[in-house]
Formats: structure tokens, sequence, C-alpha cells
């Protein structure tokens, strides 16, 4: 599964390396684990992914829709209960890491299951909601996403909602916000805010999805980060007609290198956006938003197949591959410390001073 050449020496270095780092996926769907379980988490534990943030809420979710994804996750850690385990804490993860288990944070892409409902996000993070996106592709009660024409930034709710997540210990996210309402988001935030699943658009110019250098910037100064994701169209397209062009593993690291160097090393992770399931069969989910929204924002979601995914990065098209970004931010020249830090430990930075332990 190596897609580089290194000398067994380097290679075994690495693989140490790999061992002993948090490795944390900032974004995934959860349909690869009710599809194909054992797919899913043997390519977790083959690639030593410690846990990430699982997806509760996507395109249609209502609170009944999320309150039932809830059920579902924990019936799955259930029956898993000696591969996987349900992290709403900091420690929560490193026990995960010290026991072999896939640790999974609950989060939200889409705020819909709250509506215009402020008190239901205490009820969800009861339920064990850690990571809180503030819009998913359209407008909603708290402001607007990547796919509107006209974003007015946050409401009024949307700012109440910011202090109530702060004062609970929910991490903010912007991944899917259009720019107005991004930057509200980290201009009214006391904590750290992160973009959770969002490369550099100086790459790939995917709008609202990616970010550009000075919102990059902004989230480094509130103490968040950048998940890089490995989202094709995320990763590379011409910049001119928005065609998904095929990717490596190299091509996402050049991301991370882009987001170090505006960010700082400690303010870049990883997101994979991806179910290792989906990724090796192309498999569209019925609301995939490539299914329902490309065709209308190539200009958020490229241009590129609606029946199917577009390939993932060559090198890194299943979780069980990760040893591969290891491999390579190695072959870039990045120094041990700071590869556990792009692993995951960044993120556990931003877990450690927005949750409450």
């Amino acid at each position: 599964m190596s897609y580089y050449e290194l000398s067994a020496d380097e290679d075994l270095n690495i693989l140490r390396l790999h061992e002993k780092a948090i490795v944390f996926d900032g974004a995934f769907p959860m349909l690869g684990f009710y599809k194909a379980p054992e797919e899913e988490i043997d390519a977790f534990l083959k690639g030593g992914v410690t846990g990430g943030n699982a997806t509760l809420s996507s395109d249609e979710t209502d609170f009944s829709g999320a309150i039932a994804n809830f059920r579902n996750l924990k019936a799955l850690i259930s029956r898993n209960s000696d591969r996987m385990a349900l992290c709403t804490r900091a420690a929560d993860i490193e026990r995960c890491k010290r026991d072999g288990k896939i640790g999974m944070v609950p989060f939200f892409q889409n705020p819909k299951p709250i509506a215009d409902r402020l008190a239901d996000l205490e009820i969800f993070y009861e339920l064990g909601l850690r990571v809180f996106q503030m819009t998913y592709n359209n407008l909603g009660f708290i402001g607007a996403g990547c796919c509107e024409r006209n974003d007015p930034g946050l409401s009024n709710f949307g700012i109440e909602v910011v202090s109530k997540c702060n004062e609970l210990g929910i991490l903010l996210d912007i991944s899917h916000c259009g720019p107005a309402t991004s930057w509200d988001t980290l201009k009214f935030s006391k904590a750290p805010v992160v973009a959770s699943h969002s490369g550099a658009y100086a790459l790939a110019r995917a709008f609202g999805r990616n970010k550009p250098d000075d919102m990059l910037k902004a989230v480094a100064d509130t103490g968040g980060l950048a998940g890089i994701p490995f989202f094709p169209c995320l990763v590379k397209r011409d910049p001119e007609t928005h065609v998904v062009q095929p990717s490596t593993v190299e091509d996402v690291i050049d991301h991370i290198d882009h987001a170090v160097e505006i960010m700082g090393i400690d303010h870049v992770g990883i997101a994979s956006d991806m179910s290792s399931h989906l990724a090796r069969t192309l498999e569209l989910t019925r609301d995939s938003v490539l299914r329902t929204t490309r065709l209308r924002h190539p200009e958020v979601f490229g241009v590129g197949p609606t029946d199917r995914y577009d390939p993932y990065p060559a090198g890194l098209d299943s979780h069980a591959k990760m040893l591969n970004l290891s491999r390579g931010l190695h072959k870039r020249g990045y120094a041990e410390g700071d590869i556990i830090k792009i692993l995951g430990g960044n993120w556990m930075r931003v877990y450690s001073a927005v949750w409450k332990d």
C-alpha cells in the first residue's frame, strides 16, 4: 500500500512514528459504517486512525433524524464495543489510542436539527454533540452557506448560537459557511474556531468550501485549525473551468504545506471527508451534494460526474492507506514532532481548549 519508495530503516521509523501518534480525521460520513461496517472499521484500524468527527447531521437531517442518528451511532458502538467508543472528552480519545479503539466524536455538519431553538443545543450536547458547523450549503436560521448568492452574515440567532456553543464547550466549524457568515463566526466566538474540512482556496478555487489565506490566518488567530480534506473537488481542479482533476497524496500535502505557511504548524490537521467503502465503490449517497447540487454550483463542488464520486487521491483513497500521509510528510522534510501535530496532535490541542473535560 506504500505510495513512496523509502529505505527499510526510513519506513520502519515512519511506522513507529505513525503508531505513536494520535491520528484524527476531522470529518467523515457515517453511511459507510452502516452499509459496510467491517470494511470501514478494518480500514480505520489498518491505517492506525485513532478516531474522528462522525457526521450525524447533513443535508436533510431534522431534529428527529438527528436523534435517530445518535441512536444508530450508539448501537453501532455497542455492537463493536471492543473496537469503538464514543468520545466527548480529549481524554476519551487518548484512551482510544491506548486501547486500540476507534473514537467517534458526534459532529453536526448541518445545524438544521436545532432549527431556531437554542435550547435544543443542550439536548444534543447531553447526547454527545461536540462539533457544530454553523451552516451547511444553504441559508438557514443561523447564517448562509457556501451555495447562497447573498451572504448577510450571522443572524441575531446565529450570534446566540456562537455564545451558547462557547458556554457549553461545543467546537464551532465554518467549513461550509459563506464568507460573511464565516467572518462573523470568527469575530463573535470567544473560543477557537475550525474549518474542519477545508483546504486552501489558493490551490483549489472551491468557493466557500476552501478558504482564502486571510481567513485561514484568522482561524489560526482564534487558536483553531484547518483540517485539510481528501475530498477530490477540494484538492485539485482547473482554476477557470472548475473541472475536477486527478489527484494524489502529494496534492493533499501541497495544501498542508500552504496552510502551514499561512497558519503555522500548530493550526493544521487533516479531514478525509471520506468513507473508505464509498471511495472504493464510488457509489453516491442519495443526498450527496454531487448528485443534488454540483450542476447548480460548479464553483463550489467542481465539474464532474453526478452519478458517482470523483476518485479520491491516489495513495489516500482509503483510511487503510493513512500511513502514506506520514511517509509523504517525511519526504517533504517535516520533523517527527510536526508530523504528529498534523496527524492529530493539533486536533487534540483544540479539543483540550474548547471541550469541558
